[in-house]
Parts: structure tokens; sequence; C-alpha cells
């Protein structure tokens, strides 16, 4: 029992289905569209601000160190501190230098400064506690690592570098400015500058106010060097190997963002005017990045804009809800016009439907509207009109429409007998056509003809002609089947009879080539024009002298086929054919003089035996199959090569019908 839906039934409930499926593929495909737009107008949102955001940072954090650097190398130029880090020993001079580094720590950000001599190793760092400067209680030592920085930045030939260390004591991490004091010659004697509170530098270029923005701050290598979390800055700090430290790749999901990054730090350099952002997966979310390098620091500065906070799905909810509401709305109204001008008219038509089918063929529908439902209601009534008009008069109309029929039958079955009859009367006269069985038995010392038409009358024919011990015989295939076909080979054989009377019996090429001549003039072939037919044969034509041992053979199209102590040898006529429209011949026909023993058999045959339909595929009989029952048959009588040749025809077509007209004749000199 087939189950239906309740929709499947209800025209109501299979359109308001109909819409509501389009309505939301339309506004699956509207939020879609809206969604990508949405999508790719943030990230070019964030692209931008992510730059702008780096670009920003890299002017602050230049303005604040470039001040600093300046004022650092102004204090190491000056001449009173090169004079005492020269010669430090000597209180005058000692007393001049603290009296100028005293006003250079009021200008310094971080209101401090430090001086380390080369000479000595004295390392000399303002303590606002005291007031002035003291002598730091160490001495820097280059066997210590953690004295390490005086004697790398002491060598550096820019004349100065930036050094992030982290003060135990202080518990406070400083980038300090390292300046090269150089004596008259331009020797390092030793170090000077200040330092920038890590704390207070971050807090006016790490701390974003913007939600989803952040700021990192790294060397050449990717360590972490400035962050919002002081921790990991001071961890970073502590760490003396830069290969321990704590690096901004650990914060990047999948190698292959970690290697983008990576590069990206890479080609940053200070004099790169135009900075770029890029997508990358941060701790589990998608982020814009953008890289620049702090002017004079060569520290990298990274902005991280994090794109998944920008929009979630609480965005879509109001276009959602509208979609919905609006999809009611429409449902309700176009349910409401349906039901007003298409669902109670049919209604109508479905009750009158049924009254009709009970049997009631006066019923009527109104017609007020001449729309398609007022059309369909004055076509319901036409058509309850004329059932009405025909079950009244049906059984008049059923016995005229008999006795037509009748007499249209008699009179088909009169043509079909007439044109039977003439049919049947033109196989006569076309039997007359063949050689006799006598006169075949006088020619030849054994022989058989196979002649099996396509209808009841045919194109091909068998063909023989005697002139005291001299035979001429042939098998032609000529244009078309059926009546058509029959004409065309009572017009060949007569030809070939003209042809062969007057030429010799010697030279089969010759009566081919006169054949061509004739029924070229016959059919006007060489002419042009409408109505003109195309039409012609093909022809195997033997010559035989009684005692001769030989046979004379030309063919056009078909060959000659000589069997003894199964073998076969062919004999293959020329390609050209007889008649057909086009130039006359470009060569002459071809005699072959065929040598026979006393137990050669000779065949020739229509292609309609090669072409026989049958077998599961329908393909042809072929000349293997064909060759084949020729050898088979030995020296049997030929009769009997007939009679199995037919059979294995039969039996290969089967259920197909015989494909065209069937032509062989076999004889033995």
């Amino acid at each position: 029992m087939k189950i239906r839906l309740p929709f499947q039934s209800s025209f109501r409930a299979q359109f308001n289905l109909t819409v509501a499926v389009v309505y939301l593929l339309a506004a699956v495909a509207t939020l879609t569209a809206f969604a990508f737009a949405m999508q790719s107008l943030l990230t070019d949102y964030a692209a931008r601000n992510t730059v702008k955001e780096a670009l920003l940072e890299r002017n602050r954090a230049a303005a604040v160190i470039d001040r600093e650097l300046v004022l650092a190398r102004t204090l190491a130029s000056d001449p009173a501190v090169r004079r005492w880090v020269r010669d430090e020993s000597d209180p005058e001079l000692r007393a001049r230098a603290f009296e100028q580094l005293d006003n250079y720590r009021d200008h310094f950000r971080d209101r401090s400064f430090f001086v380390a001599i080369a000479k000595s190793g004295d390392y000399y760092l303002d303590n606002r506690s005291h007031g002035a400067a003291h002598l730091d209680g160490t001495r820097l030592n280059p066997a210590n690592p953690a004295d390490a920085w005086f004697y790398r930045d002491l060598r550096s030939e820019r004349g100065y570098e930036l050094y992030l260390d982290y003060d135990v004591a202080a518990q406070t991490t400083k980038i300090w400015l390292n300046v090269v004091i150089t004596d008259d010659k331009g020797r390092p004697i030793g170090l000077g500058g200040s330092g920038i509170d890590v704390s207070d530098f971050v807090s006016g270029l790490v701390a974003s106010q913007e939600k989803g923005l952040t700021t990192l701050l790294t060397d050449a290598n990717g360590a972490i060097t400035a962050s919002a979390d002081r921790a990991l800055v001071e961890r970073n700090a502590r760490i003396v190997d830069p290969a321990d430290r704590v690096t901004v790749y650990s914060m990047v999901d999948n190698p292959e963002d970690r290697e983008r990054l990576r590069l990206a730090i890479a080609d940053a350099t200070e004099d790169s005017a135009r900075i770029t952002a890029f997508p990358l997966s941060m701790t589990g979310g998608r982020a814009m990045v953008a890289v620049s390098v702090l002017p004079g620091t060569g520290w990298r500065n990274i902005v991280v804009f994090d794109v998944s906070g920008l929009y979630t799905s609480r965005v879509f909810l109001p276009g959602v809800a509208i979609i919905i509401v609006s999809l009611l709305s429409v449902l309700a109204v176009i349910s409401m016009f349906i039901n007003r001008r298409v669902l109670r008219p049919l209604t109508g038509l479905t009750k009158a439907a049924r009254q009709m089918a009970r049997g009631r063929y006066d019923v009527a529908l109104p017609v007020e509207r001449s729309d398609e439902i007022g059309q369909l209601a004055g076509s319901f009534n036409s058509m309850a009109a004329t059932v009405q008009d025909h079950t009244q008069n049906l059984e008049q109309k059923v016995d005229e429409r008999t006795s037509e029929l009748s007499a249209a039958n008699a009179e088909l079955s009169r043509s079909r007998a007439s044109i039977m009859e003439s049919l049947r009367y033109a196989r006569a006269i076309q039997a007359t056509l063949l050689p006799r069985p006598e006169d075949l038995a006088r020619a030849f010392s054994d022989h058989m003809v196979l002649y099996r038409p396509r209808d009841l009358v045919g194109g091909d024919l068998v063909f023989l002609r005697r002139n005291g011990e001299r035979s001429l015989f042939a098998v032609l295939d000529c244009t078309g089947h059926g009546v058509p076909g029959a004409f065309m080979a009572m017009t060949a054989h007569s030809l070939l009879h003209r042809a062969a009377a007057g030429l010799s019996f010697d030279d089969p090429a010759a009566i081919l080539a006169e054949t061509d001549r004739l029924l070229r003039l016959t059919y006007r072939l060489n002419e042009e024009g409408e109505g003109m037919v195309d039409c012609g044969l093909e022809a195997a034509l033997c010559s035989y002298e009684r005692g001769s041992g030989k046979v004379v053979f030309a063919g056009a199209r078909l060959s000659l086929y000589a069997v003894e102590g199964g073998e076969v040898r062919e004999v293959r006529g020329d390609r050209q054919r007889i008649g057909y429209r086009g130039p006359a011949l470009k060569a002459p026909f071809t005699n072959h003089v065929v040598e026979a023993g006393p137990k050669t058999r000779f065949f020739a045959a229509t292609d309609g035996v090669l072409d026989e339909a049958g077998g599961e595929r329908g393909f042809g009989f072929g000349l293997e199959r064909f060759l084949a029952v020729l050898t088979e048959s030995g020296d049997a009588p030929l009769a009997a090569t007939a009679t199995a040749l037919d059979e294995t025809l039969r039996a290969y077509r089967g259920e197909h019908p015989q494909r065209d007209d069937i032509a062989v004749i076999g004889f033995r000199l």
C-alpha cells in the first residue's frame, strides 16, 4: 500500500511548502552573501586598524627612544664626563663630571643615569634615594657572564646598544641605553646612558585601549622583550642565554603560520616605510598581525588584532528574525490570495467533475471571470455538454464509425490483394529471367543456385547465356530491393544480353564495360538536374568453353572463389561498379584466367550473403563463415552445398529479419 503524505494531496500545502522552500533558499543565499561581505569588510577593517596601530606605536616608541638616546649621546660626548672617565682618580674632574651628570638625570625619563669605565671596570649608577651618584658596590669583570653586556657593547660599531635587564633588588625590568664614551682619538673608554622602566614604557606602548588589540615587542629572534604580561617579560629578562627565552612563535598554532611570522620578523627593517598585515591562527583564534621595527632598537613591534571577536552569530539574529516574520507574512498573504482566487473555484470544479463521474452530465459552472480560472470553467461546461451529446448519440456514432471502418478495411483488403497479385505476377516474370536447371546442367558437370530475394521480387539475379560450347554466366547485385530492385534487375539482364550479343564471350571485361555504357545511356546517369536517378550494379561475370579447363573471370566489386581440397583461392574483381552517377569508368575491367582441376569448384555470391544479420549482436554473416560452409562440403554434390548454406544462413539469422537479397551460384566444369 502506497503511503501518501498530507501535503501530497493538498494543493494549498504543496504551494505553501514550495513558497517556503524558495523563500528559505533565497534567505540562506542572502545571509551567506551578507556573511561573506561582512567577513571581507571586517577583515579589511582589521588589517587597516592593525597597520594603523603598528605605525602609531612605532612612531610613539621612536619618539620616546630617540629622545632618551639623544640625551644619552649628549651625556657620553660631554667634555667634563669624558675628561673624568679618562682620569677617574682626579677629584676635581670627578666633581665637575657629577655636577653635569646630575643635570642630565633631571632630564632623563627614568630620572637616572649610569657611567661604566673600561680602564678600572668601575660601574657608577645614580641612586635617587641618596640624591647623588655612588659606586655600585661591584666592579665589572670580563670573566663574569652577568657583566658580558659591558664588554660586548663597548665594541659596538654604531656607538650605542639597547639592552634589556632585570634588576633583582628593585624588582624592575629596564631597557638600558648603552652609549659608547670615546677619547679624543675615537677609542672607547667607557659606557654611559640611562634606562627606561619597561613597565612605564609598556604602559604607553603595549597597553592598548582598543578591544581586541594586543602589542608585543620582540628581538630579531622573536624573543618577547615587552608585553602586557609582566611576568613573561621579567622571566625573559632574567634569562642570560637568548635561546632559552620565550618567543612569540609559541603563541602561533600551526607550523605554516609560525614560518610566515618568522619570515615577516626577518624581513622587517627600520627602513621599511610600508607595513602590511596578514592573518594568523594564534592561541586558538584568527588574528590579523602587523610587524614593524622600532627605530634605533632593532626590536620588532608586533600588533595582534583578534578578528574572531569582531562579530558573532548574534549579529545575524535580527536578520533571521526579520526573515522569519516576513516569511510568515508572505505565506499568509499568498495563502489568502490563492484560497480566494484559485482554491475555491477549483473546489467547485472538483465537485462538478465528481458529479460527472457519477453520470450527471447536465452540470454547469458559473463563468464570472475572464482569467484562466474562468476559461477553465467555460471549457469544463463545453466538455460537459459534449460528453452529454456524445452519450446521447453514442450508439448511432458507433454504428456509423463501424460501417466506415468496415468499408475502409474492405477497400484496403482489395487494394492489398491487387498489389499482392501484381507482385506475384512480377515474381513469375522475374523467375523467367533465371536460367533453367536443364540449361545449367548442359553448361556444367555439376551446379547449384541459391536464390533468396528479401521480398517477393528483388534486385539480385543469376544470368546465363550459351553459344554452342561457350557459356557466359554471372551473378548480379542491382541497386534496391523489392519492386525498384526488380525493375533494375530486369534492365541489367536486358543490357547484359545486349552487350554479350555484340562482343566475344572470351572477353567478359569488355562485356562489363559495354554494360556500363548502355546503363549510363539508358538512365542518363551522365546528365545533371532534378529527378535524375542514381543506380547501378555489382557483378561477377565468367566465361567458359567446354573442355578448355579454365574460366575467364571479370568482376565489378564481386569476387570468384575457387575451392579445391579444403583450400580456397579468391579472385578479386575490380573495385569500380557498373553505372551510378558521375564520370565514366576511369579504367577498363580486368580479365582473370583461372585454371581448373578435376575437383575444382567455383562459387560467386552477392554481398547479401556476407551482410546477413544474425547471432546475439546482429553482426553480419561474414566471409569467414561463408568460406567455411564451402570447404566443409568437400566433394559432395553442389546441391548439398546449397542446402547446407541455406540451413546455415537460416540458423545464423535466427529471429532477425533478412537484410538483403541473396544470390549464390556454384559450378564444376
